[in-house]
């Protein structure tokens, strides 16, 4: 009851006027300017930024794609920021910017340079590089502006590379689109071309085999035209010689022809006198005899010749029907021998062998006739008189049949004679086409090597081709279809997403900062109470009172203002501002042990130490408190001092407490937070009843105290 008495004797001295009703009230109302107006101030920064002024510069200009679109990029870009609103966009110049970044109408300013759309398009061109985004501070402005200004243009900068990213991308999937049906295209033309080589292959493989056969015939070809150029040569050796006996044949034809017209004559004169022929008889004899014996010559020439030309038409034939066949297969050099062979095998079927030989062979008979009867003449003139008429017939019939051989000889000459030249043509007609069938020959042989090589590379241009169809088809399924081209484009332009949960979430700037600023104005409203209400009460100290009663008698009233200030300042900060509790129950009694032990740490303090050293301390304390309780930053952020000190300081429980009891998730870093504050209070009001109990005796520094307030 002392204790109570005291209390009231405590609070009733602020009742003798209306000043001190105020401070009671000031007292009350002093942690609210620091929680709930800081709070307000610091509510959601980040949520009005859109009234941060900043200067847009689009230098832009437009570009032309790969695919003859245009394309403008800056603009595009301008228009997403202008319409997010996330800033206070002004467009304006570059100069204007620079001057506004200069002097502070602009906390920073944006330039889109000249050459983004060019820079965007480049993604689909042979020259890609990166397009940017110039961003300007001045931290002469505002260093938290720039700050923020860093933080919102990462927002920004994000947001322009899903855009512009998804049409680059989009650019290049058409450009991987229209490869796959290149792909296709080209896989199939492979295909085709496989196709074509098996045939060229299996063409090149028969041409093979012709060549082959063609140099054998060549090889062939070149032997029979050997053989034939000598058979040629010999011919016209042999055509030479008929020509020149055919010559001499005629010659003796034409002496005989003029020998029978003298018999004729002479069987006349015998005929007219026997005187004469009985004179000339052995004359005649002589003669016959000759004649018979040069007419026996001739038959023997012209039957050999006669054999030689029976065998020259079917010889002529042969060789014209190989000319011709060379001629046919378009070889002109055989043109002008085979005229020739023709001509010759014309004129040598004029000729009549049998004709001729039927006449010699009469000349023959009638010049051994002759010569009997001339035998018989001279020996029997009276039987050569008798004759001498059949004699004249024969005669002149002899002089006939020679007349036509002197006439058929002279025709042979000349036959002969073309005969031989046309020989000694195909000889040399021959020879060339020897030589060319050796060349042919050749020729084919090489031509053998080259189909087999054509053979051979075929058969690896379609192994070659079998397996680019295969790379092709493979390549071309390797590439995905458009069909999902656009999210496909989403995808690539942005691969990752974050995908964020909170196991408890804060609304905001000023939740997140709540509790610092709440545990900061708790231990300011509790230094200001300190400042008018007296820590232990001089009334309670006289009283014979235990020290417990002395120390709660200077408590209990500040307790009470410091659980008003709690309760005034939760209700302005979840009515006024409109900040959830999790738990408001749990809150508001964890605000207020977090009051009642900033109460009694410093009326320990003041008791302990005096008022003055008290009030020190408890400014020193709370220098400390601010940088090392975590309330701001990570205290793990913080130098090394600041992170040992940080688990010594009761600010630091009390951050941590609210946290969990305003934003939620309720662990056990709550209860060390409310045993720790519990014992602080516990073991504060037992030292300040320690100092009670000491104080119930003056001494002179107590009365002439060193540092005094």
């Amino acid at each position: 009851m002392p204790a109570l008495t005291s209390t009231g004797a405590e609070l009733r001295r602020f009742r003798r006027g209306p000043l001190p009703r105020v401070a009671i009230l000031a007292l009350v109302l002093i942690p609210l300017l620091y929680g709930a107006l800081y709070l307000w101030a610091f509510w959601d920064p980040t949520g009005r930024m859109n009234h941060l002024p900043v200067a847009l510069v689009n230098a832009d200009r437009p570009a032309t794609t790969a695919d003859g679109s245009t394309l403008a990029a800056g603009d595009q870009v301008t228009d997403q920021l202008v319409t997010d609103g996330s800033l206070d966009w002004v467009t304006t110049s570059a100069a204007d910017a620079a001057a506004g970044v200069q002097d502070g109408t602009y906390y920073f300013a944006v330039t889109i340079p000249t050459g983004f759309s060019a820079a965007v398009a480049s993604a689909g061109g042979s020259d890609p590089h990166q397009a940017r985004i110039d961003v300007t501070y001045n931290d002469a402005n505002s260093f938290l502006a720039s700050t923020l200004g860093h933080s919102a243009m990462v927002q920004v900068d994000d947001a322009v590379r899903a855009t512009i990213g998804d049409r680059a991308v989009d650019s290049l999937l058409v450009g991987l689109g229209s490869a796959r049906d290149g792909f296709a295209t080209a896989a199939d033309g492979a295909m085709t071309l496989r196709q074509a080589t098996e045939q060229l292959a299996s063409g090149a493989d028969r041409v093979a085999a012709g060549a082959d056969s063609a140099h054998a015939g060549a090889a062939r070809l070149a032997t029979g035209a050997s053989t034939a150029a000598d058979g040629a040569s010999r011919l016209a050796t042999g055509a030479t010689t008929t020509a020149d006996g055919a010559t001499s044949l005629a010659g003796g034809a034409k002496q005989a022809a003029s020998g029978a017209a003298g018999l004729s004559s002479g069987a006349t004169t015998l005929a007219a006198g026997l005187s004469r022929a009985a004179a000339g008889a052995a004359t005649l004899d002589s003669g016959a005899t000759t004649l018979a014996s040069g007419v026996d010559q001739a038959v023997g020439q012209v039957d050999a010749l006669s054999q030689a030309l029976a065998a020259a038409p079917g010889a002529l034939q042969d060789v014209a029907t190989y000319l011709g066949a060379r001629a046919a297969a378009g070889d002109t050099a055989a043109l002008a021998p085979l005229r020739e062979v023709s001509d010759l095998a014309t004129s040598l079927g004029d000729l009549d062998p049998r004709a001729t030989a039927t006449k010699l062979a009469a000349l023959q008979a009638g010049a051994h006739d002759l010569a009997d009867g001339a035998a018989t003449l001279d020996t029997s003139m009276g039987a050569v008189t008798g004759g001498a008429s059949d004699l004249a017939d024969g005669a002149h019939r002899l002089a006939g049949g020679t007349a036509a051989v002197a006439a058929g000889a002279s025709r042979l000459a000349g036959a002969t004679t073309d005969l031989a030249d046309g020989a000694h043509t195909l000889a040399t007609g021959t020879a060339a086409l020897a030589d060319g069938a050796t060349t042919l020959a050749a020729g084919t042989a090489t031509l053998a090597d080259g189909a087999h090589g054509v053979a051979d590379g075929s058969a690896k241009v379609g192994d070659g081709t079998a397996t680019l169809a295969a790379g092709l088809t493979d390549g071309a399924a390797a590439i995905p279809v458009d069909g999902a081209a656009t999210a496909r484009a989403d995808v690539i332009a942005t691969p990752v997403a974050l995908d964020e949960q909170h196991l408890t979430e804060a609304q905001g700037f000023g939740e997140g900062f709540a509790p610092f600023f709440i545990s900061l104005a708790l231990f300011i409203g509790s230094l200001i109470t300190w400042l008018l209400l007296r820590p232990l009460p001089t009334r309670a100290l006289a009283t014979p009172a235990g020290g417990l009663r002395a120390a709660l008698a200077g408590y209990w009233p500040a307790a009470t203002i410091g659980l008003a200030q709690v309760l005034v300042m939760l209700g302005v900060i979840h009515w006024g501002l409109g900040m959830d509790l999790a738990s408001a129950v749990g809150t508001a009694a964890f605000t207020a042990l977090v009051a009642l032990s900033f109460l009694a740490l410093q009326q320990m303090l003041n008791a302990v130490l005096g008022p003055a050293a008290g009030k020190v301390t408890i400014l020193a304390l709370l220098m400390l408190q601010l940088a090392s309780s975590g309330g701001t930053y990570p205290v793990e952020t913080t130098p090394a001092f600041f992170r040992a000190v940080h688990p010594l300081l009761p600010m630091s429980y009390a951050v941590t407490g609210l946290r969990e009891v305003i934003t939620g998730g309720v662990d056990a870093r709550l209860w060390s937070s409310v045993a720790v504050l519990a014992t602080l209070l516990v073991g504060s009001l037992a030292l300040t009843a320690w100092r009670a109990g000491r104080m119930r005796t003056w001494t002179l520094r107590r009365l002439h105290p060193a540092l005094s307030i």
